[in-house]
């Protein structure tokens, strides 16, 4: 009985910090986002398709969705197309990452990404300057990042290209990576003998 209601606070607290943007939640499972999508009548794609005619949601864009772990939509947000990548881990698929792309915008770049800042700092709170790595991103890119709770990482790029927004669930993602890691180990002891 305690057992089970550990786990129970454990979701609880989980489902807490998930990050939110729109109608989507970390940590929901690939088929409810799937049925989220259908419900609001998004038109979903696979992360491997370039281009959906269709304006609504239609499962034919979505065949074999369960081997998939990157999905998109074209969207409108603040009067501009934008792309929405919903990113899902390997094993469990559970959405983990939302990537939001602008490449085109109707109004001044400038006042576009004052936009985003206010809406952002607003939201989120004081947002931290991303100083960048080398001479090429220090000319070509601008980066902030806000951290809304201790499992969310949202960060906002402004390129030459246009305006990156990410929602990053950074407890997912660190399960993630130590998934990979000891699939990498178990990889190399199985193989390594074989040598």
């Amino acid at each position: 009985m305690l057992l089970r209601s550990i786990l129970i606070l454990l979701i609880l607290i989980s489902s807490a910090n998930a990050f939110k943007f729109d109608i989507w939640q970390s940590g929901k499972d690939l088929k409810e986002c799937i049925n989220i999508a259908r419900e609001n009548n998004i038109p979903l794609i696979t992360g491997n398709q370039n281009v959906s005619m269709s304006t609504t949601f239609d499962w034919r864009y979505l065949k074999n969705y369960q081997k998939y772990r990157e999905f998109k939509y074209n969207t409108s947000l603040f009067g501009n197309k934008a792309w929405v990548y919903l990113y899902f881990t390997q094993n469990k698929s559970e959405l983990y990452k939302i990537h939001i792309r602008w490449t085109a915008y109707g109004q001044d770049k400038n006042d576009f990404e004052r936009t985003l800042f206010n809406i952002l700092d607003k939201k989120y709170g004081e947002k931290e300057i991303l100083m960048p790595s080398n001479i090429g991103e220090y000319i070509f890119k601008k980066m902030r990042k806000w951290h809304p709770d201790k499992s969310t990482e949202i960060i906002l790029e402004r390129s030459s290209s246009g305006f990156l927004l990410i929602y990053r669930d950074t407890i997912i993602e660190q399960e993630l990576e130590i998934e990979k890691k000891k699939k990498k180990l178990n990889m190399i002891m199985i193989d390594a003998p074989k040598l």
